[in-house]
């Protein structure tokens, strides 16, 4: 009984419903959301899938871009030093250039080892230790000319003590960095 109840009043609410509708307001309230509720379901969810994916794909191409950015300026950087590493660098032509170097100041070569490269980033670095004897004004020269010289070197270490003789002369120490491409 309660079925038959039901189906008469469907007809009463629809009547009710469509009654309701002949107000503007109503109609407008009902035809914004029937229209809403058609371009969700018809329009932004097939759509959805298809923003998230190019949004992805878009945020892979701007690191892309900014990774080949990053690469250029890098690239121009090297431009600009390129001329101070030597092509064919080793151990042994670093030490006869540094040896070129303490030639020109009156210094008594004590001892020059090279130990094995070292990773520098992205460059190889040879380390040269150096013993010296002389006076202060041509050591503060040779460590002039490694800071100022055509090649990329840095001097990682400097120890600057009397000679054991006692008679004015010093006794420097060097750690020198040579980068090598």
């Amino acid at each position: 009984m309660k079925f038959v109840e039901s189906n008469a009043q469907t007809p009463r609410l629809m009547g009710q419903l469509l009654e309701r509708l002949h107000n503007p307001v109503q109609l407008r309230a009902v035809v914004t959301g029937v229209v809403l509720l058609v371009a969700y379901a018809g329009v932004y969810l097939p759509l959805s899938g298809q923003i998230d994916a190019t949004a992805r794909k878009l945020a892979s191409e701007n690191k892309r871009l900014d990774l080949a950015r990053a690469i250029e300026h890098l690239r121009a950087q090297y431009k600009n030093f390129k001329h101070r590493l030597a092509e064919k660098a080793d151990s042994n032509e670093w030490i006869e250039y540094v040896l070129g170097g303490v030639r020109r100041f009156p210094l008594k070569l004590v001892t020059l080892d090279s130990d094995p490269a070292r990773d520098l980033g992205p460059y190889k670095a040879i380390v040269l230790r150096i013993e010296l004897e002389g006076q202060f004004p041509e050591m503060n020269g040779f460590l002039g000319w490694l800071e100022t010289n055509e090649r990329l070197l840095r001097v990682d270490g400097v120890r600057i003590q009397p000679h054991r003789s006692g008679n004015g002369i010093l006794v420097m120490q060097v750690t020198v960095l040579g980068v090598m491409s």
